[in-house]
């Protein structure tokens, strides 16, 4: 009974012990537990905060690109502010030039009118000296009853003196007058050529404009092509570089050619070109033209003619003339189609020849038709094989023709072809 007892306490203490020993697992888990929850908790924080600082980086890169941005315009306006700055200098010094310019002239002007004004102002003294003397000689007439004949004889020949100086202040006067008017001409003249200067400056900038959109959209493309060539050297074949490159030289030929029409408009309408004008035969000049053009001509199959140029001479400079024929022949080619005609002839008239160049090809519209010599609307158009122009030839030509004395003109019809005719001296 007492073994039993024993053992029944030994088992109750047993169970006792595994309930504390079950009781500690079930606490140990539970710990387990809330570290988890509590290491979840850290992770979901941390992970929170990582997204915070990476959209705080995203987003100050966002403000980085906008301050760029922003200082990359006021560089730009900072630069385009300073353009227009030397623009204006350089017209203020312009204007500065032609106030003391004006100033003089009218310094020459007033002190002319002082000058005749002084020449007036002595001549009236001269005139009230003359009158005091013919009262003392009135009163010496008087006194001198004896001598009536010889002060008549002297009063007689004072009178004449008096009328001779009465008829060249009459000349003088009229003389001031006409000085006079000659001033209000010249005034007028200078208002008219201040007007005409002002209008010419207007269109040499609108002028300068045009042409440097125009030097600057060939640049645009050579960089262009040049810079894609150069990110894709390693990846293009042999084909397409060669492509690119030929696109670059086509593009750097047209950039040459608007150079040269270019320099030479600069020279001819600055006067640096040599005028020598001298007997020429037309026939002769028009022979060389041909030449230097007949391969142009042969590759649209086109025909040129020349009309009534034998013996035909004119007085006008060689390669100013040569200049003038070989634009126009050459435009000629360009807006004509294969297998078209060109007709060159020359008319005389009483006081020059007249030089036309004739094609039948595609004509000009009526609107462009009216500009084509306008300085301030450089007319470029694309032949009909597509070939490129820069637009400055007829401004060359209406330049060197002018130096002639001549003058230069067209006549079209759309669909039908353009007549381009120009006047010179003849021999």
């Amino acid at each position: 009974m007492d073994v039993q007892a024993k053992s029944t306490k030994e088992l109750q203490k047993k169970i006792t012990e595994l309930k504390s020993d079950f009781s500690y697992l079930k606490k140990l888990k539970n710990l387990e537990k809330i570290k988890r929850i509590q290491l979840e908790q850290e992770l979901a924080s941390a992970y929170k905060e990582i997204t915070l600082q990476i959209e705080e980086k995203e987003q100050r890169a966002a403000e980085l690109i906008i301050v760029n941005l922003k200082l990359k315009f006021q560089s730009e306006e900072r630069a385009k502010k300073a353009k227009e700055l030397v623009m204006a200098n350089i017209e203020l010094v312009f204007q500065n030039k032609e106030n003391e310019k004006r100033a003089a002239e009218l310094a020459i002007a007033y002190r002319e009118l002082d000058f005749q004004n002084e020449e007036k102002e002595k001549r009236a003294v001269e005139l009230a000296i003359a009158n005091k003397e013919l009262a003392f000689q009135n009163k010496e007439k008087e006194k001198r009853a004896t001598e009536l004949a010889i002060v008549n004889k002297e009063l007689d020949f004072q009178n004449k003196e008096k009328e001779k100086r009465a008829a060249e202040l009459a000349i003088a006067n009229k003389e001031l007058d006409f000085q006079n008017k000659e001033k209000e001409k010249r005034a007028a003249e200078l208002a008219i050529a201040n007007k005409e200067l002002d209008y010419q400056n207007k269109e040499k900038e609108k002028f300068i404009a045009i042409l440097a959109h125009d030097l600057k959209s060939p640049f645009n493309s050579i960089l262009g092509f040049l810079d894609l060539l150069s990110n894709n050297i390693r990846k293009y074949d042999i084909d397409k570089i060669e492509k690119q490159i030929n696109l670059v030289n086509d593009t750097a030929k047209i950039f040459y050619l608007l150079l040269e029409d270019l320099l030479l408009w600069a020279r001819a309408s600055s006067d640096k070109m040599i005028y020598e004008p001298k007997k020429l035969n037309f026939t002769a000049i028009y022979d060389d033209v041909i030449t230097t053009l007949r391969l142009m001509a042969e590759a649209k199959n086109i025909s040129i003619h020349k009309i009534a140029l034998d013996k035909m001479h004119v007085f006008a400079d060689k390669n100013m003339l040569t200049t003038i024929l070989r634009n126009l022949v050459s435009n000629a080619i360009k807006f004509t189609h294969k297998n078209g005609r060109i007709d060159v002839y020359a008319e005389k008239t009483p006081t020059n020849v007249t030089i036309t160049v004739s094609d039948n090809g595609i004509g000009i519209e009526p609107k462009a038709l009216n500009r084509l010599f306008d300085i301030s609307h450089i007319i470029t158009t694309c032949g009909t094989e597509k070939e490129n122009g820069t637009g400055l030839g007829l401004l060359v030509c209406k330049e060197l023709v002018e130096k002639h004395g001549g003058k230069i003109w067209a006549e079209s019809e759309l669909g039908k072809g353009s007549d381009f005719k120009f006047t010179l001296p003849f021999m």
